[in-house]
């Protein structure tokens, strides 16, 4: 069956005995890593006992694909059930791949519980297998919502009684992550500070919570939207690991021309684009404010609209292709850089 990550864990205590296989997938790595964590805690396995417990990753999958089964047939020596991990987070599920998975799965016995996780996949035959079998539970796990983010920021002022406007936090929002892993140590780094600092200030924590994504990242975003086509290449393919890299890099790109848009247009009416980028809120610190007014010449509300919609079809080309997203984004950064070079010399 197919349930929410919001009531997995609650569905997971329930149907526990019924349960063999628990397959977790999707764009939001950290919360498949904490879902992961959690069930572990939930079902008290010790993940030190090689005895009770077998972790697979995706390497050693693919090089013995017999391996899989061979763990499924063992029987456990200190515990009803033995616990099986097979990690396909940073490995392509090849046609031949879901095959021996399934030929696997299809034991029917209750000696066996598997928790497999895998990064994006499309909807398949082969998803259908476990969303339609009643000993499975199919958890799709992709990016945080902006508006749990914003809650889990209030909840937080509130329980340290301390009241910013709403305006404040929908600010601070934005500098959080699509990644709930990283947003949950975000939110526990605030938690200590506000803890152990009084008279808090919105600078203050504006200052605290850095944007999550790698400063790589943003140099392929400035490399690239500054027309430097052989830098901006170089440091992505310096730093492309899997989807969950190219997903944020895309966000990145997007929040990036965003900023300019909301620049330009309030340009529009201000007149001063110097007063505009002083007032912007959340402020824009002053080591950036050089590149951006740069950035507000290069591209204009116009470009920025095709670009935006061209992201928005990239990031859906990306989750329904995770073997050719590489390419797709290697191409956008190449064309991109290749308009802002042109831009500039004329």
């Amino acid at each position: 069956m197919k349930i929410s990550p919001d009531i997995y864990l609650n569905n997971l205590r329930t149907n526990f005995e019924n349960i063999n296989i628990i397959f977790l997938y999707g764009t939001n790595i950290g919360l498949i890593e904490l879902l992961y964590k959690k069930t572990s805690k939930l079902i008290g396995i010790d993940d030190s006992d090689p005895f009770c417990v077998s972790r697979i990753d995706g390497e050693e999958f693919k090089n013995n694909p017999s391996v899989l089964l061979d763990n499924i047939n063992t029987i456990s020596m200190f515990s009803q059930r033995r616990f099986i991990y097979l990690d396909l987070v940073h490995v392509s599920l090849t046609k031949n791949i879901e095959n021996i998975i399934l030929q696997a799965v299809r034991k029917n016995d209750n000696n066996y519980l598997l928790l497999i996780k895998a990064g994006v996949l499309k909807q398949s035959t082969f998803l259908k297998f476990f969303q339609n079998t009643n000993n499975s539970i199919l958890v799709p796990c992709y990016e945080e919502k902006s508006e749990a983010i914003y809650s889990r920021i209030y909840n937080l002022f509130s329980k340290h009684k301390l009241n910013f406007k709403s305006n404040f936090i929908e600010d601070l929002t934005i500098k959080f992550n699509s990644d709930s892993l990283t947003n949950k140590m975000e939110i526990e780094k605030l938690d200590v500070f506000l803890t152990n600092n009084k008279d808090v200030t919105e600078e203050m924590i504006l200052k605290l919570i850095s944007r999550n994504e790698d400063i790589n990242l943003n140099k392929v975003v400035e490399y690239c939207t500054n027309g430097n086509v052989s830098e901006a290449l170089m440091y992505f393919e310096n730093i492309y690991e899997n989807q969950g890299t190219s997903i944020s890099l895309i966000r990145m790109f997007v929040n990036h021309f965003k900023l300019i848009e909301k620049i330009l247009l309030l340009f529009e009416t201000k007149k001063n684009l110097n007063i505009v980028i002083e007032n912007m809120r959340p402020p824009i610190f002053f080591r950036k404010k050089e590149f951006v007014i740069f950035q507000c010449k290069v591209w204009n509300l116009k470009l920025i609209k095709i670009m935006l919609y061209r992201l928005i079809e990239l990031e859906l080309k990306c989750k329904l292709n995770n073997i050719t997203e590489k390419t797709l984004l290697s191409q956008f950064i190449l064309s991109t850089s290749l308009l802002a070079r042109t831009r500039i010399k004329s």
